[in-house]
């Protein structure tokens, strides 16, 4: 019978068929951080003798909030430090680590073919790699670390086809967001969604996991795309890569459960207005008139409000989704040469990301602009820390959600690509980098 990637990769994982259509899975790869992962671990310690399946199949790490902000985040810091040199679990502490999407593929502990846990809802960043990987709670992770398997119930498939290419000026953070519309906020409940077509084929391996990354908002379990020479090229470039295959790809004639096909071409540069991630209009556009009551009240908007006349309190470019060096980089070219006029924090994806872009000067450009450069960490994205919102101040970000809540009780989130998030910065309001005037060449403004 015909196989989509995701039934392979599937396949070949499940150690034992369950009543009720549940399997038992194994997993290649467990990822703790101190958030999710110290109550899981003091229960083994503490009813399991401190034994685990597999301790070289897991990668720990601090992310969440880096450093610690409060004593509480120090003890979860220090008990997931202490679990870490115990077990003898490779461990990235602070000035070493990243957050945890960012750091796994950088670090060569994802390839394709591969299952991969961890107890964050982002873990579907590492579908990207044609690995099936999900995010999970505290009492399933500590199963895996335990048995090395989880209990999972098969989820059905959709292919999410994008045809055609990207116009210019459209992102993947804008493909991300164009099929969660389409879809619907909760439309993949259920489904793994594997992406394919011309426009997927050409994205970098960064452009698949910002992809990836926000297929849990659509609801689904995860996403995936399957592995080719792009995902070759950047394994052969990352340190310690595991041993993997080329070969795990859907069938020709493999059957879905659902598909839905998006024109690449008709993707535009879109920016979320609402309470979810599937509330989003192109920029150029207007707040839907038929848009839900309840979100306009929250977000404290109007139907057919023009979208580039929401002025914003704060800018945030980073977190797992947007916080990679090409992020960086096409950020940089925006705010070469110009100001913000609001508080904008950049922060990158990991230690590896901010020294690659301290080596090409992005920092100093940030910087000069006006900008808050900073070490990696979670923090704003999930309102810990570094970039928390007051009760209704209002910010563009480059992150992942934009539910009530998200960065700061009472705080409005717009959700968009690095460069929107870019030009917001400079113009107080939500603005494309279209809109801004041109930088004299350097040689006329030292004259």
């Amino acid at each position: 019978m015909p196989r989509s990637l995701f039934d392979k990769v599937w396949d070949a994982h499940v150690v034992e068929e369950l009543p009720g259509g549940n399997a038992l899975v194994f997993m290649d790869l467990i990822v703790a951080h101190e958030i999710t992962t110290p109550a899981g671990a003091i229960a083994i310690e503490r009813e399991f003798d401190d034994r685990l399946y597999d301790a070289q199949r897991i990668v720990a790490m601090i992310d969440h909030v880096a450093p610690a902000k409060d004593s509480a985040t120090a003890l979860q810091g220090q008990t997931v430090r202490n679990w870490a040199k115990r077990q003898g679990i490779v461990f990235h502490d602070i000035g070493d680590n990243g957050i945890c999407h960012v750091i796994v593929p950088e670090r060569g502990y994802i390839g394709p073919g591969m299952t991969a846990c961890c107890g964050d809802s982002h873990t579907c960043t590492l579908g990207a790699f044609g690995a099936f990987a999900l995010g999970i709670g505290t009492t399933a992770q500590a199963g895996a670390m335990l048995a090395g398997c989880l209990i999972l119930q098969r989820p059905k498939v959709m292919r999410v086809e994008v045809t055609g290419t990207l116009q210019a000026g459209a992102t993947a953070k804008d493909l991300a967001l164009t099929v969660i519309a389409t879809i619907g906020f909760r439309g993949g409940t259920g489904y793994v969604l594997e992406y394919t077509g011309s426009v997927i084929r050409a994205l970098t391996m960064e452009q698949r996991m910002t992809l990836c990354n926000m297929a849990i908002e659509a609801g689904a379990t995860t996403g995936m795309i399957a592995a080719d020479a792009t995902t070759a090229a950047y394994l052969a470039a990352t340190p310690n890569a595991p041993a993997f295959s080329l070969d795990v790809q859907a069938d020709p004639d493999a059957e879905y459960a659902k598909t839905v096909t998006i024109d690449g071409s008709a993707v535009r540069p879109v920016v979320s207005w609402g309470t979810n991630p599937g509330e989003c209009s192109p920029i150029d556009g207007v707040v839907p008139f038929d848009a839900p009551a309840e979100s306009l009240a929250y977000m404290d908007l109007q139907p057919g409000q023009a979208m580039t006349s929401i002025a914003i309190d704060q800018a945030f470019i980073g977190s797992c989704t947007n916080a990679r060096i090409s992020d960086l980089r096409a950020a940089a070219e925006v705010f070469r040469g110009r100001k913000v006029t609001v508080p904008t924090i950049v922060t990158p994806g990991s230690q590896v990301v901010r020294r690659q872009a301290e080596r090409e000067g992005l920092h100093d450009i940030f910087q000069d602009a006006g900008a808050l450069w900073t070490h990696s960490s979670c923090g704003p994205c999930l309102g810990m820390s570094m970039g928390v919102l007051a009760p209704g101040m209002r910010c563009v970000s480059s992150s992942n959600r934009n539910f009530p809540g998200r960065m700061g009780d009472g705080g409005r989130v717009h959700l968009a690509a690095p460069v929107v998030v870019a030009a917001s910065a400079i113009l107080g309001r939500i603005a494309s980098p279209a809109e801004l005037p041109a930088i004299a060449p350097r040689e006329a403004v030292l004259a």
